[in-house]
């Protein structure tokens, strides 16, 4: 008889994972809910947060980029759109008009671009690192991003 594998736990990292997108798609829902545009850089194979993004956000253009031409050629979806572009080359009217900018456990060397980015378009730019890693990020200039007593991310808020 084959055992059974015991369901994953509260503190299984797929939960924890699971919960902190939760919570930082809340709050994006919550911060930006006039925002006209709301774009993920570096999205990888995991659209699922943006998906999210969108359903919670109708009215926001939701815009996915990879460097990865191939990746982005076989992605479809009525709701959001995927561009080819590289963040530390970027087109800069395609982000043209976003509220907010993201990404999602960025590698560290891509950081520069992302706020040269953000910072050239007017746009807040919010990093969700893996773990609790910080990069290089200047504390005069970020500010940790906690909901329910959980940091989701860093934020570069223009707003402020």
């Amino acid at each position: 008889m084959r055992a059974r594998c015991s369901p994953a736990g509260p503190d299984d990292p797929r939960n924890l994972s699971r919960i902190l997108f939760e919570q930082l798609i809340d709050w994006i829902k919550q911060n930006y809910s006039d925002a006209r545009k709301i774009i993920e850089v570096g999205v990888g194979h995991r659209m699922d947060v943006a998906e999210r993004i969108s359903k919670a956000l109708p009215r926001a253009e939701i815009l996915v980029t990879d460097k990865d031409e191939s990746w982005v050629r076989s992605r479809k979806s009525r709701r959001i759109r995927a561009i080819a572009d590289d963040v530390m080359f970027p087109s800069l009217k395609l982000y043209q008009g976003a509220s907010l900018v993201y990404s999602l456990h960025p590698p560290g060397e891509i950081l520069p671009g992302l706020e040269k980015l953000a910072n050239g378009i007017g746009a807040d730019l919010l990093i969700v690192p893996i773990s609790d890693e910080r990069h290089d990020l200047q504390q005069d200039k970020w500010r940790e991003l906690v909901v329910h007593g959980r940091i989701v991310g860093w934020l570069l808020d223009k707003r402020i």
